[in-house]
């Protein structure tokens, strides 16, 4: 009897093992794992759980809401169904984008106002949304195309005079969240002549940029990975140095698995921006550098995402799904997000 249990449980666990890894190869698999996602996290954000988030992380809530939304238009534009299901889950997102809630974290008396975190990814959302199919059934139309009006105007006069690295807070920057409000622009040329200038900011010999304004020396492997992605979106012409500096610099490969040191030395402490470090290697890096290898066409994004889909403990069943038993809603998002890329 003992023994047949245990064959059951083998063959259980090899069973849970087998589709973990498979979900991203499979079409079937992939859309399953994406949709109960959706269900999942918007109905969990539906309850106020990115005020909980708020409370964990500085732009908890903002940023929670902006990847779902982003993962939803993007997966709706490789599987046209269920249109007004995901444009309410976009709707939703975004009004609470524009709660006072969520905007309580950010300054109005900043240039630009509320800081680049929040002009970046707020317009990030608007503009993405804009170009998708997904917009027609939104009921939020007005509301996305004067918000997003109002932030690319701020933008654009806040960069009128002379380029310039633009706060997060105040007095306190980083060029990542720079980067997001750069391919949030429909102006191509403000759009390079940004990079161009946030590129020769640098003081790191890598020529990588600097994780923040507070020590131009220090590169840091999630923030070079999202910078690395942005500079793709704009089809920035030294993109494929930059990904080529990225790789050697802070990716290690075993077994086709790409995993991404948050520290060049593989050393230092986790934080708000790192999320959890196993030797050396950052859980925030190495999910972002995924979305990050999709975007360039690197066939090894699949073999990374399936590797991290096995580590998060997925429980995908009853139409929801979830990482971790539910601990870290944040990892939950940031697969999401790269899992539409794939």
């Amino acid at each position: 009897m003992l023994r047949k249990l245990s064959k059951i449980l083998l063959t259980l666990a090899l069973c849970y093992l087998l589709l973990a890894l498979a979900t991203p190869f499979s079409q079937t698999l992939r859309n399953r794992s994406i949709s109960n996602q959706l269900t999942y996290l918007s109905n969990i954000l539906d309850l106020g759980h990115d005020d909980e988030l708020q409370n964990r992380f500085p732009e908890g809530k903002l940023f929670s809401n902006a990847l779902l939304a982003v993962s939803t238009v993007e997966y709706y534009n490789k599987q046209e169904k269920a249109a007004k299901k995901y444009a309410k889950i976009v709707d939703n997102c975004i009004l609470r984008l524009q709660s006072e809630s969520a905007l309580e974290s950010f300054h109005a008396n900043m240039i630009p106002a509320y800081g680049m975190f929040y002009n970046g990814w707020s317009n990030y959302v608007y503009a993405t949304y804009k170009k998708s199919p997904l917009f027609e059934f939104s009921s939020v139309q007005e509301l996305v195309i004067s918000e997003s009006k109002i932030i690319e105007e701020r933008l654009l006069a806040a960069q009128s005079d002379s380029l310039r690295m633009m706060d997060s807070y105040i007095e306190s920057n980083w060029p990542a969240d720079n980067m997001m409000g750069i391919i949030s622009l429909s102006n191509s040329e403000l759009q390079e002549a940004w990079i161009n200038f946030i590129l020769q900011s640098t003081e790191h010999s890598s020529g990588l940029v600097h994780h923040s304004g507070s020590d131009p020396t220090e590169v840091r492997g999630s923030s070079s990975a999202m910078i690395t992605y942005c500079m793709s979106v704009t089809e920035h012409p030294a993109t494929k140095a930059y990904a080529g500096t990225l790789r050697s610099t802070f990716i290690d490969e075993y077994l086709g698995v790409q995993l991404v040191k948050e520290h060049v030395d593989g050393s230092g402490g986790m934080d708000a921006d790192s999320g959890p470090i196993l030797f050396g290697y950052g859980a925030s890096a190495t999910i972002m550098n995924i979305r990050t290898q999709a975007r360039l066409g690197n066939p090894k994004s699949k073999a990374t995402w399936a590797a991290m889909n096995l580590i998060g403990l997925p429980i995908n069943i009853f139409g929801r799904k979830y990482y971790l038993l539910k601990k870290e809603p944040m990892l939950d998002l940031f697969m999401l997000w790269t899992s539409v890329a794939l």
